[in-house]
């Protein structure tokens, strides 16, 4: 299986009245054609937990989890990974 690097984008949505916050979750590839779908994911466990599933250390998972949680927008760059994990974990289609 080919492996793919590339940056793991996160932008908290703060929601709205009628809508509950939100993180979406996206892989942007550094070369290639990529079907990449937009990952919602509903709250901070969650995104710990899709992190720590693709191979993120559980620590560094909580570390970019409450960054983007602070700051809105994450991009974690140099995420080499094969096509079958990130296909396992929505963000390869």
């Amino acid at each position: 299986m080919a492996k793919v690097t590339g940056t793991i984008r996160v932008n908290a949505n703060p929601g709205s009245a009628t809508v509950s916050s939100y993180f979406e979750v996206t892989f942007v590839p550094y070369a290639g054609r990529f079907n990449t779908p937009l990952l919602k994911v509903n709250s901070l466990d969650d995104l710990v937990t899709l992190l720590i599933n693709l191979r993120v250390d559980e620590d560094e998972a909580t570390r970019w989890a409450g960054k983007a949680r602070a700051q809105g927008v994450v991009l974690i760059a140099g995420i080499e990974r094969t096509e079958m994990q990130l296909k396992e974990n929505g963000l390869l289609a």
